[in-house]
């Protein structure tokens, strides 16, 4: 019978599938280039990198990450952050932009992440008008990357230089600087960097002042503005289609005393600018800090006032009577001791996000001071911006120490049944068989590779032509694959005891460290807890760190019993 072609087999075989990447687009805006329409506006990045994308399904995009008004001499960017978590998490695996620049022009730290953070998360980058990709990229490619960002990193130290020196020009004869107008006025379309009246939010601003001035206090104050529908700052810009990081929440951005503190404050209102608060300069190698108010560039008389000189000066003494009243009550209550906040920023509300904060009270006499946990959004909004969370400190230390401890017992209650499992597995006619099956693959391992060589020698000796070559040399090596597979499972099996398991695990410290606690520490919810949210109705949610080992040991449980029945 004629032999059958294997020319014809080879081809009837499906096309090899490309793999699919789990893809993030990223785009970044510096806050000097906010709203403006060149090449590298948001919108075109999207567009470049959508174009990119479009005729390559195996990049299947996953989200896009945008950080708008975010400098790009370091990383400390908020959705630059999220996508590294969700890196992390095995969301995504490949990232693209629009080029190296967009992901950032410090050349220290991007050719960090090139050469040593992408990579060992395996994630293919992709700089689309830099024609870059990790993938596929050779030694020049790699050379080319290096040289762009020391380009990069010397043109953002020569704007630094540039733009530190014209925007101290500009602040001391009383240009507006600011990446939008303050809360109720707006860019002169005239001259951009003067300030005129907003007739919709002004009589906000007068309104605000007025109210403050009898006396009222801030969280009323900002409960006040929330009932009447007044769009904070915040919200008005989000309104208006100023997105930035900080107002995303858009709808969902109410007062609150720290928006409004800022706002009375602020020497805007009465026709003066005060600029320069912060500062950073990459040339001088200076990082990003707050001054101190003698630092500040202060130009009087450089707009039109919203409010009164007489309406100012009355709100500002009242300020600074409630402030002093307010020092001078904190240290009355100096004998009695602190507690120490051992939750962090580990507990937050289960409705809104915000970390819980620990509220001190004193008795009427003064003699003894009581803790609560109570929802800041509650405390400073009301029961309409979140309900209301209240949960005494004894409470909750001793709920939480009992969710410790029974995680522990968890622990311990696995290591057990584990070890008897293994007691009763590894026998030495177990042994002796693991060592016995080990041999034959072994045995059978060598013969492949024998049978591989032997091929290879026919070919050499005209026996075999190419085309039954490659296919017997194919067939042998994937019998060697499996073979190899076989023989590191049973070494597997013979050197993985439970001792090495349970050793490998970090409750298995945790537990030895903690299970006498009779109190909760900082130290022990650092070590035991990712994520603790108080509910409305006092009840708990717990994320313990590690939980991905109590779902290892349960796999290695299953895996023993098995292998014992």
């Amino acid at each position: 019978m004629a032999r059958t072609s294997r020319k014809s087999a080879t081809a009837a075989q499906a096309p090899v599938v490309r793999e699919v990447f789990k893809t993030a687009m990223y785009l970044r805006l510096s806050l000097e280039d906010n709203g403006r329409k060149d090449a590298d506006s948001l919108e075109n990045q999207r567009a470049v990198v959508e174009a990119f994308l479009v005729d390559k399904p195996y990049l299947e995009l996953v989200d896009i990450y945008t950080d708008n008004g975010c400098t790009g001499t370091d990383f400390d960017r908020p959705d630059f952050q999220r996508m590294m978590r969700d890196i992390q998490s095995g969301k995504i695996n490949c990232i693209v932009v629009k080029d190296l620049s967009r992901l950032g022009r410090n050349y220290v730290e991007v050719g960090n992440y090139l050469e040593k953070v992408f990579p060992f998360l395996d994630v293919r980058f992709i700089a689309v008008t830099d024609n870059y990709d990790s993938r596929r990229s050779d030694a020049s490619d790699q050379l080319a990357a290096s040289l762009k960002n020391l380009v990069n990193d010397a043109y953002a130290k020569d704007i630094s230089k540039k733009i530190c020196s014209s925007m101290k020009e500009k602040r001391e004869r009383g240009d507006f600087l600011g990446a939008y107008a303050p809360y109720g006025y707006l860019r002169d379309p005239m001259n951009p960097n003067k300030l005129v009246i907003d007739p919709e939010i002004a009589p906000i601003v007068r309104e605000i002042f007025e109210i403050r001035s009898t006396g009222i206090g801030i969280e009323r104050l900002c409960r006040e503005l929330n009932a009447r529908n007044y769009p904070s700052p915040g919200r008005l810009r989000y309104e208006r289609g100023i997105v930035t990081c900080n107002n995303k929440k858009g709808q969902d951005l109410p007062w609150n005393r720290h928006v409004l503190n800022d706002l009375l404050r602020n020497v805007v209102y009465i026709g003066n600018l005060a600029q320069g608060r912060s500062g950073c300069s990459l040339h001088q190698g200076i990082p990003f800090h707050w001054k101190n108010e003698s630092e500040w560039v202060v130009v009087v008389g450089t707009h039109e006032p919203i409010i009164s000189m007489e309406l100012w000066a009355k709100v500002q003494t009242l300020t600074k009577k409630r402030s002093r009243e307010t020092k001078e009550s904190f240290g009355r209550h100096a004998d009695l001791p602190k507690r120490q906040n051992p939750y962090g920023k580990v507990l937050r509300c289960a409705d809104c996000g915000r970390v819980i904060k620990q509220v001190r009270t004193y008795s009427n006499k003064g003699t003894r001071d009581y803790y609560n946990y109570k929802c800041p959004q509650y405390i400073e909004l009301g029961a309409e911006a979140c309900p209301q969370k209240n949960i005494k400190a004894e409470k909750l230390d001793e709920a939480v120490l009992c969710i410790i401890k029974r995680q522990m017992e968890a622990f311990l209650d696995i290591q057990r049944l584990l070890k008897e499992l293994s007691a009763q597995r590894d026998t030495p006619q177990r042994k002796r068989s693991l060592r016995e099956q080990m041999a034959r693959v072994r045995t059978d391992l060598e013969k492949k590779k024998k049978q591989r060589t032997q091929a290879y020698t026919d070919y050499k000796n005209g026996v075999l032509d190419q085309e039954d070559y490659l296919y017997a040399k194919e067939q042998y090596q994937k019998d060697i694959d499996a073979l190899d597979q076989e023989l590191y499972e049973l070494q597997h099996a013979e050197n993985r005891t439970v001792d090495v398991i349970l050793g490998e695990k970090n409750w298995t410290e945790i537990v030895q460290q903690y299970y006498s606690a009779t109190e909760v520490t900082a130290e022990l919810i650092a070590a035991t807890i990712e994520e603790l949210h108080l509910h409305a109705d006092s009840t708990l949610s717990v994320k313990f760190r590690y939980d991905t080992e109590f779902k290892e040991l349960l796999n290695e449980y299953e895996s023993i019993r098995r292998e014992v029945a």
